[in-house]
C-alpha cells in the first residue's frame, strides 16, 4: 500500500509542469526583430480553414494562419499569423 501512494505522489509531483503558464511578448514584436535578437527560424507551418456554408444558407469565408516557430538555445517562441495580426508567445 504504501509503494502505490509513493507511485501516485510521485506521478503528481512529475506531472506538474504539464500546466506551465505562456508568456505572451510584448505587442510589436516581430519575427524579423526576433530573428535580429538572436534566434533562428525553427520552421513554418501554414492553416487554413476552407469557406463554410451555414444552416440559413449563408457563406462564412474561411481563414488563413501562418505559424512560425524560432529557437534561441532552449528557449522557444512561436508566433502566429492571423488576419495581418502576428502574436508571439513563449510556451
Amino acid at each position: 500500500m504504501k509503494k502505490i501512494l509513493g507511485i501516485v505522489v510521485l506521478g503528481l509531483l512529475l506531472s506538474g509542469n504539464a500546466y506551465a503558464e505562456v508568456e505572451k511578448l510584448p505587442e510589436g514584436t516581430t519575427v524579423n526583430s526576433l530573428i535580429k535578437a538572436g534566434y533562428k527560424l525553427f520552421s513554418t507551418e501554414s492553416a487554413a480553414t476552407p469557406v463554410t456554408f451555414g444552416d440559413d444558407g449563408r457563406s462564412y469565408t474561411g481563414s488563413f494562419q501562418i505559424i512560425y516557430h524560432l529557437t534561441k538555445g532552449k528557449e522557444v517562441v512561436s508566433c502566429v499569423l492571423y488576419d495581418g495580426e502576428l502574436t508571439c508567445v513563449k510556451p
